[in-house]
């Protein structure tokens, strides 16, 4: 499965959409840190995989998909755990539906 640039814009306004205060005028880009930077703690990092699962339509307990939120520092990470998660999703037979952002 591939990804696009379409894709990383997605992962980006999805976390935009979840920074408040301060941190709203961050510029992001793939080298911003979550916490550090955009002040996304473990609560925010949860938030943002509930509306990931929303976005595109996944259940990820359903697919056995642990993510260590731990190991989540910048925004790249980010984008290439959410890759990792759809190229699993897809490869269990989810429906194309929520992946706008990807190429098959």
């Amino acid at each position: 499965m591939e990804f696009d640039s379409k894709f990383d814009i997605q992962i980006m306004d999805l976390i935009a959409s979840g920074i408040s205060g301060k941190f709203k005028k961050v510029k992001i880009s793939g080298e911003t840190n979550l916490q550090k930077e955009l002040g996304i703690d473990s609560i925010g990092m949860l938030a943002l995989v509930f509306r990931f699962e929303e976005l595109f339509a996944i259940d990820m307990a359903k697919l056995g998909i642990n993510v260590n939120i731990a190991k989540l520092k910048t925004v790249n990470d980010l984008i290439q755990a959410a890759r990792d998660i759809l190229s699993r999703a897809h490869a269990e037979g989810y429906s194309e539906a929520g992946l706008t952002g990807s190429k098959v």
